[in-house]
């Protein structure tokens, strides 16, 4: 096994739900054409420019699986479901509007910061990144692979890259990752380090 080992982090296409700008998180839509034609770009990318994949782990919902498989079809690796990569449960905000979650009491709680607040009926993104992390120990403690593709949400993937960079202490992200975009993340014996970050083209 060599000793530098890749982690590829690619968040979902895009979804009916992400085209309608609604907050999604345990909800179950479909990927929109555009989101298929976004799977079918990612997986170019990650033939193209990457070592052949060991495998592709996804979150179980619809939009990772239906990504992961448009992957999967293309780079020849199997898919295995992680529930620890699921997006935030947003309990009574799931599937509301932009507009209808401006009227929420508690939005100008939530802006002011958004890694610590707990969504009514539902999860705080701290919970999200204890399970991240517990999925990235889990990963890093294996030794049979050398390159791998991670498809998850938004939330889980921010706090990766976080951990990777020690600053999963922060209020906010300050970085973009755009639905199909591909985060490259290189593991040595020394530790993890960004290789680049939301790449959607080749």
């Amino acid at each position: 096994m060599s000793n530098k080992r890749r982690v590829i982090l690619l968040r979902h296409a895009q979804s009916t739900a992400n085209r309608m700008r609604l907050l999604t998180g345990r909800n179950n839509p479909e990927l929109t054409r555009l989101g298929i034609r976004q799977a079918r770009q990612a997986s170019k990318i990650i033939k193209k420019r990457f070592p052949p994949l060991d495998a592709l782990y996804s979150s179980p919902l619809k939009r990772t699986l239906k990504t992961a498989g448009i992957i999967a079809k293309k780079v020849g690796a199997p898919v295995i479901e992680d529930a620890l990569l699921l997006e935030t449960d947003f309990g009574e905000w799931e599937g509301l509007s932009r507009e209808e979650l401006f009227q929420k009491p508690e939005w100008d709680k939530y802006v002011h910061d958004p890694f610590h607040f707990r969504f009514p009926g539902g999860e705080s993104p701290q919970d999200v990144k204890k399970r991240i992390l517990l999925f990235r120990q889990k990963l890093l403690a294996g030794n049979d692979w050398e390159n791998i593709a991670v498809i998850s949400h938004y939330t889980p993937i921010v706090f990766y890259i976080l951990s990777v960079l020690n600053s999963d202490d922060e209020k906010r992200a300050a970085f973009k990752i755009g639905n199909a975009s591909a985060t490259s993340v290189i593991v040595t014996e020394k530790g993890s380090y960004l290789e680049f970050l939301n790449l959607t083209r080749m």
